[in-house]
């Protein structure tokens, strides 16, 4: 699987999160504390001196943007995952959206913007569950992305239909949180997504072992003694 353009994509990330700091470094105070952690409520409850913080996301992203380059060399079915591109792709570009939206929020806010850090983190995270639930369905069972379980495994059945069903939970939560941040509070949405997401996985998760209980194609550890 090719990985040229993502990874393009994430040094254009890196890149504009890199120059957000070097713009915090002359806005922000030298001997400034950044917050970097929110309570539920959207006041910071956590802190990190200037310099990390202006360097910790972009160091995070550059790691998982090396970690996503990585992994289809290490995928057992690869196949599999060539099939599943697009929920691969979606998992890469959705770490960077909410990577490099938080991070641009969190130079502002600690410049002395008015900006509510934990709103647009939670709408860009709602937004991601979108994306990423509409191609869950569509994927083929492998060790790297999706409902990856041991029935999931080793039953495509199985995995087809735990993933097509926490996909769709995962695309309601994330409609859900945006309403609940449109029309309700950020409050509100966190309680939505919370529940909603372990909802779907849970959805996902007996179902697919139920249908993996029916599936006499499954792979299971009697069939590979046999």
């Amino acid at each position: 699987m090719s990985v040229r353009t993502p990874l393009i994509i994430t040094a254009l990330v890196i890149g504009a999160m890199l120059a957000a700091s070097a713009w915090g470094w002359t806005a922000i105070p030298a001997h400034a504390q950044m917050a970097v952690h929110w309570d539920i409520r959207g006041r910071p409850n956590g802190y990190m001196p200037k310099t990390f913080g202006l360097l910790m996301l972009p160091c995070i992203t550059t790691i998982l943007g090396a970690i996503f380059t990585i992994l289809p060399r290490l995928e057992p079915r690869r196949a599999h995952l060539l099939s599943s591109r697009k929920l691969y792709l979606a998992g890469w570009y959705g770490s960077l959206g909410v990577s490099g939206v938080t991070h641009l929020l969190m130079v502002m806010n600690a410049a002395g913007l008015q900006v509510n850090v934990e709103r647009w983190v939670l709408c860009t995270i709602a937004i991601a569950f979108v994306v990423l639930g509409n191609y869950m369905g569509k994927s083929r069972s492998n060790f790297f992305v999706g409902m990856r379980l041991p029935w999931t495994l080793s039953s495509e059945l199985a995995w087809d239909r735990g993933n097509r069903l926490a996909g769709f939970g995962l695309v309601i939560t994330g409609i859900a949180t945006l309403l609940a941040l449109a029309f309700v509070g950020s409050i509100a949405a966190i309680v939505v997504c919370a529940i909603g997401t372990i909802f779907s996985f849970i959805l996902g998760g007996v179902a697919s072992y139920l249908t993996w209980k029916r599936d006499a194609g499954r792979i299971d550890g009697d069939s590979i003694h046999e």
